[in-house]
């Protein structure tokens, strides 16, 4: 079983006969990019240190002694959470936007994992493979049998805890605008739970998000996801993978949570006069009936949590706009997305699912279905009211 002790690392130089003692930075203060990697205001002193020892795993590198691999898509979790600072979205890299496959076989849907018919190490690819000797494993690729293929960029973790503590009633108390709640199941407990994150609302927790994502996006086993990846489907070669199962004990993921439970949502900018009647424009148009302003957490163990407004323009429910993908998971269909949070908008360069808009406009533009009235509303925008709501989100 892997376990961690994390230590302190100190950097020591003399100058002028005196020896001075510096803590090593984690980032230095010459990087050009906004730091949002904060924790939420009025922590305990334990929850802080849970913070930032969570913090420490989700940047840590992982190796092949730790149960790296032996397919995988990164090797930590900052690599693809890291725009424009730790706990955002995918740089714009093209190395980390993950692939998910599918196909659809006498009309059900077939995720290729030998649950329906073959096995083609199932509807994420996992793009990477360990280098060492004695082991020959290569990198996923797309294989002919699938028909779907999707690209997904990383969505950003800036204030998840926030969003896991509104109250489920909450959240269905939405549907009344047509969104649909994506009910998963939750290794944890066994049970089908209301899912809140992922472009499907296909995870229901920060702790299966974790879990989830130390498989299958780093290949590292643990207790809620027991069983490695078959690369391509195929068994996995003598040498390819000497850590025991569970390769993490629960304490990598116990981390993770810690860290996505405790990150602070992104700042709003400041808001001028247009952008305050970019709002109202949004509203009117009808954005907002989707893209839900303000959500209020319930009563919670963690005081930081607890009866706090989410400003996150979201309804964390299903809708199909007609930018579907065609990948089905739990009871998302293949023209369901949940409707993104826009909170943190203005950190991202590059917008829907795929990340193929790089212009906010251009992402507006891609609307249609259920989000068809407001897209024309807008489109019949004067100018300076579109110029005012494209202002507004550039705030966000």
């Amino acid at each position: 079983m892997r376990r961690k002790v994390h230590q302190t690392r100190f950097v020591f130089f003399a100058a002028t006969g005196v020896l001075i003692l510096l803590l090593a930075q984690r980032r230095t203060d010459s990087q050009s990019r906004e730091n949002l990697t904060n924790p939420l205001p009025d922590l305990t002193s334990a929850q802080l240190m849970d913070f930032n020892d969570g913090l420490d795993e989700f940047e840590e590198v992982e190796t092949f002694d730790e149960g790296l691999g032996p397919v995988f898509n990164g090797k930590s979790c900052a690599e693809c959470h890291a725009l424009p600072s730790t706990g955002g979205s995918e740089p714009n890299v093209g190395v980390a936007r993950e692939t998910r496959i599918s196909r659809i076989l006498k009309g059900r849907f077939d995720p290729l994992d030998g649950s329906v018919s073959i096995d083609r190490g199932g509807q994420l690819l996992q793009q990477r493979a360990i280098n060492v000797q004695g082991c020959t494993v290569k990198a996923e690729v797309v294989p002919p049998e699938a028909t779907i293929v999707s690209s997904r960029n990383s969505t950003p973790l800036f204030g998840a805890g926030l969003i896991e503590a509104i109250p489920e009633r909450t959240i269905l108390g939405n549907q009344s605008n047509g969104g649909r709640p994506n009910y998963v199941l939750n290794p944890d407990t066994g049970a089908a739970e209301l899912g809140r994150f992922g472009w499907k609302a296909q995870v229901a927790t920060l702790h299966q998000f974790s879990g989830d994502a130390y498989l299958n996006e780093l290949g590292i086993t643990n207790p809620a996801f027991p069983h490695e990846n078959r690369p391509q489907g195929e068994p996995i070669q003598p040498g390819c993978d000497t850590v025991g199962d569970p390769e993490d004990d629960g304490s990598g993921v116990t981390g993770f949570t810690n860290f996505m439970r405790f990150l602070a949502p992104a700042p709003r900018r400041p808001l001028t006069p247009q952008v305050q009647r970019g709002e109202q424009v949004f509203s009117a148009v009808g954005c907002a009936s989707c893209h839900v302003p303000t959500m209020m957490t319930g009563r919670n163990s963690v005081a930081a949590l607890s009866n706090k407004p989410v400003n996150l323009f979201s309804d964390l429910l299903l809708h199909d706009i007609g930018t579907g993908d065609g990948v089905e998971q739990g009871e998302a269909k293949g023209n369901d997305f949940r409707t993104p949070p826009l909170w943190g908008l203005s950190r991202r360069d590059r917008f829907m699912h795929d990340a193929s808009s790089n212009k906010l406009e251009g992402a507006i533009q891609r609307h249609g279905g259920e989000a068809k009235g407001a897209l024309n509303r807008y489109v019949g925008l004067p100018q300076s009211d579109r110029d005012a709501l494209l202002a507004f989100l550039n705030s966000l």
